[in-house]
């Protein structure tokens, strides 16, 4: 990958990825999985920021002898079919508890990946640190599940009991999935609804 693109990596990036900690990344890629279930997308999200990652890493002059990634959160857009991935990237070696330390900070620098024709910027993005912070901390809030968290902001998942429930490929439907539920209109007819139906039916008596 680094022969047949160009790769341009600012000064603080270049800094980051000598210090034996980890490098928080977001990378926007068009999303090119079979279908925008996580079982389709994660894998291909995994891959991509791999290969993506090892080539900034080569182009940056780095010998890789140990590399290892953790993917954090996917998020899908609605109206482009766009990914937005952050990850963090383990260039030198240091203990699983060291790289799970790292993992679960909310407010670890950001450092944005954006490909633009055959080209690859890598910054360092201080306007992101905010919005990803603020983005995994809810998540971390609702979801109990194991990493990487998704989110699909055209077919919204939902949380019962911690636990993601998605739209599904094949069109069946999950057992904790809340009767009225649509997954492109959200709720037909929701909890809330239902309550202010039943207070305007008693004011009518």
């Amino acid at each position: 990958m680094p022969g047949d693109k160009d790769y341009h990596i600012d000064d603080e990036t270049r800094a980051a990825l000598q210090t034996k900690v980890g490098v928080r990344f977001l990378l926007r890629a068009k999303l090119k999985a079979e279908s925008r279930h996580s079982s389709d997308v994660i894998p291909w999200a995994k891959d991509l920021s791999e290969k993506v990652t090892k080539a900034v890493a080569e182009a940056a002059g780095h010998q890789l002898t140990h590399f290892a990634i953790h993917v954090n959160v996917i998020k899908l857009l609605s109206r482009r079919p766009y990914a937005l991935i952050c990850y963090d990237l383990f260039l030198h070696e240091c203990d699983e508890d060291s790289q799970s330390q790292f993992s679960q900070n909310l407010n670890q620098p950001i450092h944005e990946i954006i490909k633009r024709a055959n080209s690859y910027h890598v910054i360092r993005s201080k306007r992101l640190d905010g919005m990803v912070a603020s983005e995994y901390k809810h998540l971390q809030e609702c979801d109990n599940g194991p990493r990487p968290y998704f989110v699909d902001t055209l077919y919204p998942p939902l949380y019962v009991d911690g636990r993601r429930i998605e739209w599904s490929k094949d069109g069946t439907h999950d057992p904790d999935e809340p009767e009225g539920w649509d997954w492109k209109q959200g709720w037909v007819i929701g909890p809330e609804e239902d309550e202010l139906k039943e207070d305007g039916d008693e004011e009518k008596e």
